[in-house]
């Protein structure tokens, strides 16, 4: 590759891959790659998909978290063709990828009233659950996890 391609391509994703997750589709039947990223200039993070074992065609571009949380938080009634708005004009599975990624991360949960809507979980940023999901607290610490013996709650 040449020294041209490489800053051109650096130039199309400066952001960093720093954590990659998996989890199950909406509707079970596949399990999602995904990965967190951080632009390295003003350290925001960002969503992609990686993989899908299901086959099914997605957008892998990556999606800013403060763009997730706006749609997130602007609709009361989420379903996947909501989450579309953040790669428009591309697969429509990938709406329903991100909202599988997102109720995992525990941005969104299911609503009680209806098993095909989801919801903001008040009180959430996309940031928070992130950095959640790679072990670590708002203050950028290690979060430390109890191991249970067999039989202990």
């Amino acid at each position: 590759m040449s020294v041209e391609a490489e800053t051109t391509e650096e130039n199309l994703s400066p952001i960093e891959a720093i954590y990659t997750g998996e989890c199950p589709s909406l509707s079970g039947q596949s399990t999602l790659t995904f990965a967190i990223g951080r632009h390295p200039e003003d350290q925001s993070l960002h969503l992609r998909i990686v993989a899908n074992t299901g086959g099914g065609m997605f957008c892998d571009e990556w999606a800013r978290g403060t763009e997730i949380d706006a749609l997130v938080q602007s609709g009361s009634v989420l379903i996947s063709r909501s989450m579309c708005e953040l790669h428009a004009g591309r697969s429509i599975n990938t709406g329903g990828f991100v909202l599988s990624i997102l109720k995992h991360l525990g941005l969104v949960r299911v609503n009680a009233e209806n098993s095909r809507h989801h919801e903001m979980v008040p009180g959430t940023t996309f940031e928070q659950v992130a950095l959640e999901a790679m072990g670590q607290g708002a203050s950028g610490e290690k979060r430390k996890t109890l191991k249970l013996k067999k039989g202990e709650v």
